[in-house]
């Protein structure tokens, strides 16, 4: 279902820079523009510069440039068609597709549900002692409570059959929220009743499902989670991905757990880089969204046989990735939950003693006397090894190996292979024919000469185009799988690479020329230390944008 060209143009020409920007960070005003601390780097002078006038970003620092639509893609790690809706929803533009999309009608109706229903459990909350006397006696403070929106499910359904009958929601919507028991009379019960509440929100903080874990009795399971609805699927959502995303993109490093109490815990002790799995398998829609925001991730599962695998599939996922993978051990018998209580220096400690998990195995292989089980470590170690992308880095992990085992470099067998992970990842889909001759040409090239014009040409992110030009060139730069590739193969253009990168080179002068004026528009704005910058940048600059051969 492609976006109609008609809404994305309305929303690049409504969306302005400042408003957009400035709900992320502190804007500071500079003339006629704006600066801040950058929020893509790290760096102690502002160096990043807003212009409302002709609304665009700029930071002198890093280079990074663009609109409200591209900083929003970069800052909250979203999608092409992810932003151009955010932005329509922001400024009440209707979206509209190429076809009737009834279906996205409907999944809105179903998050406006899951809102409301949250504000009745989190008001249940509040009127139930014996749910805050739990969750005290779990150390929860308010403050963590209210940053979380968690709620109490009453033991009455009554109390949710009056709220859904005055609000006016239907009792079929409950139930494809999967919210719900019916019974044979027609009435429901409420299945999270008992139970503190979790909101589990996708990452861009919409309520998606509902966690629910029980606060007395022998009531089973302890944990219930929301099915798989029209709105939830659990493999591509990380419980507190929404909350932690800032902190995620400045330590550059994800701190990733298995439940609710060990997520919340570990962030009111002041790790607050942590998401959640929720027991399920690492998936690789979850693993592409962490690498959006971080190049580390650090796996602290219980040391139980159900964790163990659960670290052995997630590291599989992340080095696809090209996300390092940690391994944290914890002490036998004791959680993540458990090790916050102890304060945060104690976890700090915790995980700068984990390690990196290949070399981890190593170790294991090293202190393992069992010919048989040192095998099994050895064939583990090559198999994860086997989806680490980087050809280069799988060489010196391999070497690292022969030096501790003896056993010669050559006869250790890697599968090549990029994923042997399924991804069945939806989202708005646009077609290509907002793009220019010149776009389209580079896009089929890159797809059928990708390897020769990667040799010629290396100024991918100092090229002029339109933002979905861009997007669906990062697609296939990073080897992704979109439907509109197919659309492209079919174009009758004469890709070949010297055409291709004669169009590229095109590109990087019109990217030169128009930094050029970005300069001119913040230059009387910006202090010496930018001044600077911009001076270091311009002679750092190859005009060329084509590598010898």
């Amino acid at each position: 279902m492609a976006i109609s060209q008609e809404t994305i143009e309305e929303v690049l020409r409504t969306a302005n820079v400042y408003d957009v920007i400035s709900e992320y960070i502190n804007l500071e005003r500079a003339g006629s523009n704006y600066k801040a601390l950058c929020p893509f780097h790290s760096e102690k002078t502002p160096s990043f510069m807003v212009s409302p006038q002709k609304n665009i970003f700029k930071c002198f620092g890093c280079g990074k440039s663009g609109n409200a639509l591209t900083f929003l893609m970069e800052y909250e790690g979203l999608s092409f068609g992810e932003a151009v809706v955010k932005l329509a929803e922001k400024y009440n533009i209707p979206v509209k597709f190429t076809k009737s999309d009834d279906r996205a009608v409907f999944k809105q109706k179903l998050l406006q549900i899951t809102e409301k229903i949250k504000e009745f459990y989190k008001n249940q909350l509040k009127n139930s002692p014996e749910a805050k006397k739990y969750l005290k006696e779990r150390q929860i403070s308010p403050s963590i409570i209210e940053k979380f929106e968690l709620g109490y499910a009453p033991e009455d359904s009554s109390k949710l059959r009056e709220f859904v009958q005055k609000e006016g929601i239907q009792i079929e919507d409950l139930s494809r929220i999967g919210l719900i028991t019916l019974t044979d009379d027609g009435r429901f019960y409420d299945k999270f009743r008992g139970r503190i509440i979790f909101p589990i929100k996708d990452h861009r903080g919409r309520v998606v499902a509902f966690g629910g874990r029980v606060i007395s009795g022998d009531r089973t399971p302890k944990y219930l989670n929301s099915p798989e609805t029209e709105i939830y699927s659990k493999g591509k959502v990380l419980y507190g991905f929404y909350e932690a995303r800032d902190f995620l993109r400045e330590k550059k490093e994800a701190v990733i757990v298995e439940g609710y109490f060990d997520l919340i815990s570990l962030y009111q002790a002041g790790i607050k880089n942590v998401v959640a799995t929720l027991g399920t398998a690492m998936t690789p829609q979850q693993g592409k969204l962490l690498s959006r925001f971080v190049k580390r991730a650090v796996l602290m599962f219980d040391s139980d046989s159900a964790g163990k695998k659960a670290v052995i599939r997630a590291s599989k996922v992340l080095l696809s990735n090209r996300i390092e993978v940690y391994y944290c051990p914890l002490e036998k018998g004791k959680d993540p939950d458990e090790l916050a209580k102890e304060g945060f220096r104690k976890v700090e400690e915790t995980i700068k003693n984990s390690k990196d998990f290949l070399l981890f195995l190593i170790d294991r292989v090293k202190g393992e006397k069992d010919l048989k089980k040192r095998k099994e470590i050895i064939d583990l170690y090559l198999d994860i090894l086997s989806y680490m992308p980087d050809k280069y880095e799988q060489g010196l992990y391999l070497k690292e190996l022969s030096s501790a085992t003896g056993i010669p470099l050559e006869l250790f067998e890697i599968k090549n292979r990029h994923t042997d992970f399924e991804e069945n990842e939806e989202e708005p889909k646009l077609n290509l024919s907002g793009l220019s001759f010149k776009e389209k040409l580079i896009l089929k090239g890159l797809l059928e000469h990708r390897d020769e014009i990667l040799s010629r040409f290396d100024k991918f992110d100092k090229i002029n185009g339109s933002a979905y030009f861009l997007y669906i060139m990062n697609e296939i730069l990073n080897n992704g799988e979109k439907e509109e590739l197919e659309e492209l193969r079919k174009l009758q253009l004469p890709a070949e690479p010297d055409a291709v990168v004669e169009a590229l080179n095109m590109l990087h002068l019109e990217w030169l020329s128009q930094q050029n004026e970005l300069e001119t528009v913040f230059l009387s704005s910006t202090d010496d230390s930018v001044i600077r910058k911009i001076f270091m940048n311009k002679k750092s600059l190859n005009t060329g944008g084509t590598k010898k051969r």
